[in-house]
């Protein structure tokens, strides 16, 4: 009897870390509501910095940071009134913990971008520009 309690009790445990853990998807969240990013605009002229800025957003909505940033940095290179590259670039310098890079990231998204509203309305650009 003992041991059948011990074991009900191990399968909870093992459900209970499951559940917490998100199963093990890989899907990485942050706030809740997932890592904010942007994806380029269909319109836009400049097929390499669309191209980094995209293939950016990919690794950023997994959590990949470090990986991210560089891939930022060169659309931005590429294009530099590129708002939503800057936006992203500001989201993976914050997942990093460079809280004064990622401010001059969205204040420069947010002058370049303030027609966007997916940039203007952003809760984590609002915390670092004081709106």
């Amino acid at each position: 009897m003992k041991k059948m309690l011990w074991q009900k009790m191990m399968w909870m445990a093992l459900f209970a870390v499951a559940a917490c853990s998100g199963g093990g998807s890989g899907e990485s969240k942050s706030g809740g509501g997932g890592i904010p990013a942007l994806m380029s605009p269909s319109d836009m002229g400049n097929a390499v910095a669309s191209q980094k800025n995209n293939e950016g957003v990919d690794h950023l909505s997994q959590g990949h940071y470090d990986v991210a940033e560089p891939l930022f940095r060169e659309a931005i290179a590429a294009q530099d009134n590129f708002a939503e590259a800057h936006f992203n670039l500001a989201v993976a310098l914050d997942g990093k913990g460079d809280h004064p890079g990622a401010t001059a990231a969205f204040t420069k998204a947010k002058e370049q971008g303030a027609a966007n509203p997916k940039i203007t309305d952003n809760e984590l650009l609002k915390k670092h520009v004081g709106m």
